[in-house]
């Protein structure tokens, strides 16, 4: 394939050309994704997960399963199935912890690896750095 000919060449994409990088940069670029491999968090069978990610998750997982817990609870009050009073709470405070857990732990994880990735520091909006929007949800 001919770069400048051919639309599908890998150094014409889009409205940029790729620059091609010498190997010391590749060689940098490679020991730092080795470094980033090296703090993975997980096991053969689980998925791994960034430090910053797994820790989100589980504290958005904790605080997403009270928050569910409490938004459900005036569902206990509705007469379900002539269940007395106490089941209900359980099986109310059961469902929206689990279902508070999983919106908490996948929002968390996500905002806190986005907050601490370094990358992120270069992007600039109309009114300015993005600086002042990394604060996050405070989960230090």
């Amino acid at each position: 394939m001919d770069a400048p000919k051919d639309p599908r060449h890998p150094a014409n994409h889009g409205n940029r050309v790729v620059e091609p990088a010498s190997q010391t940069e590749v060689d940098h670029r490679r020991g730092e994704q080795a470094g980033e491999t090296d703090e993975l968090l997980g096991v053969p069978t689980t998925p791994a997960l960034p430090n910053a990610m797994a820790s989100g998750m589980v504290k958005g997982g904790l605080i997403g399963a009270v928050v569910g817990a409490v938004l459900l609870t005036p569902l206990a009050f509705a007469n379900i199935l002539d269940l007395d009073l106490p089941v209900r709470l359980v099986i109310v405070w059961i469902a929206g912890a689990a279902a508070g857990a999983a919106l908490g732990g996948v929002f968390f994880g996500g905002a806190k690896a986005e907050m601490e990735n370094p990358e992120n520091d270069q992007y600039l909006y109309a009114d300015g750095p993005s600086d002042d929007r990394r604060q996050g949800p405070g989960l230090d």
